[in-house]
Formats: C-alpha cells, structure tokens, sequence
C-alpha cells in the first residue's frame, strides 16, 4: 500500500480545498496521542521508580496513534481500488482506534472486500464521528449493493448541511479539516456512481452508500 493519497478524490475546479483541509484533519488527529507519548517520555526522564506507569501511558498512546494511521489509510490512502482488505484487518483496526472511547464498532461483514469498498465504509465511519461526540453504537453490514451502517445513541449531533452534501448538495465553502470526510466520501461515492442515502432522527441515525 503505498503511503499517499488518492488524488482522485481530491482534484476539483470548484469547492474547498479538500487536499488542505485534510492536512488539518490529520495533524489534529495524531498531535494529541504523540503529544502524550512525549510527556510520558519527560515523565520517565524525571522519575526515580521503575517507570511502569509511564510506560503504561507510552505504550496506549503508541497505540492509539499507530490505529488512527491504519484507519487514515483505509480512508484516505491511495492503492487499487481491486486491493482486496480481510475482514480481519479492517475489524482490527476498528477494535484499537475506538476501543477506548465511549463508540462501539459491530463490523458484521465477514468477506475480503476491494480497497475502494473499505474506503467507502471507513470514510462512512468518519462522518458518523461527526454526530457521534457522547459515543454510540454503530452496525456496520455490508448487502449485494451496498454499506448499511445503523447508529443507535442517547443523542445525536446532526448537521444537515454536512449530510445533504453527501447526496447531491454541493459542498459547504466553510467545511472544517474535521469534516473534510464529507466531501471526500461525497466525490468518492459520485466518481463510483453509489448514491448515498441518509435518515436521522434524536438518537438513531442510518447511513447506506
């Protein structure tokens, strides 16, 4: 897999600069678990004891950056669109990036998929991010022609705006790095010709695409 970005997804005459706005989004991400990894680090360079907790604190946020890069790379990367991802890989992935949050990710496929479909449903995960601030329970399976992913919460965050841009609403001109997904997974799914289908209400939200 090759560590770029799929430019396809990004060239256009009109709208935001999704490319910069994607820079944002991924120094935003990763600057707080390797901001801690260098304060777990200062922690054991000025303690006198074994230093196991300190190591603790290194080793999760070790973790926690190394799962959010796998994941923007499923999502944002560039490869084949007919690179075949396991099951297995993608469900890993998934369990280190929110297994310390308060978002549980059921992934119910079971099948190798092509890169170009796990993009779609990573980049669907982050838009759920979006509206998903408290936490929730997503349910990710995958029929004959499409991702379903259901999203059951005790209250959701929605944004019109944002989710009308994934059908055939144009891009908002303020989008924000963190929501630059929008407007990757809205070029994305009109260049695979896979229209996208939202409903949301307080608490449950359904995202197929």
């Amino acid at each position: 897999m090759r560590d770029s970005v799929d430019q396809d997804m990004f060239d256009t005459a009109e709208g935001p600069d999704l490319l910069a706005l994607l820079g944002s989004r991924l120094c935003h991400d990763l600057v707080n678990p390797i901001g801690a990894i260098g304060n777990g680090l200062e922690l054991l360079e000025m303690t006198d004891g074994d230093g196991i907790e300190e190591m603790a604190l290194i080793r999760a946020s070790l973790t926690a950056a190394m799962a959010r890069i796998r994941f923007f790379r499923f999502a944002f990367g560039a490869g084949a669109d007919n690179a075949q991802v396991p099951a297995r890989e993608i469900r890993e992935a998934l369990e280190e990036m929110y297994g310390t949050t308060r978002t549980r990710i059921l992934w119910r496929d079971e099948e190798t998929r092509p890169r170009s479909e796990i993009r779609l449903a990573c980049l669907a995960l982050n838009c759920i991010e979006v509206a998903t601030p408290w936490g929730a329970q997503i349910e990710v399976t995958r029929n004959n022609a499409a991702w379903v992913l259901h999203v059951d919460a005790k209250r959701l965050k929605i944004d019109e705006t944002l989710w009308q841009c994934l059908g055939r609403g144009d891009l908002p001109g303020d989008l924000k790095g963190s929501e630059v997904q929008f407007g990757i997974l809205a070029r994305a799914s009109r260049r695979l010709r896979r229209p996208v289908s939202v409903s949301a209400d307080d608490s449950h939200l359904s995202l197929i695409v």
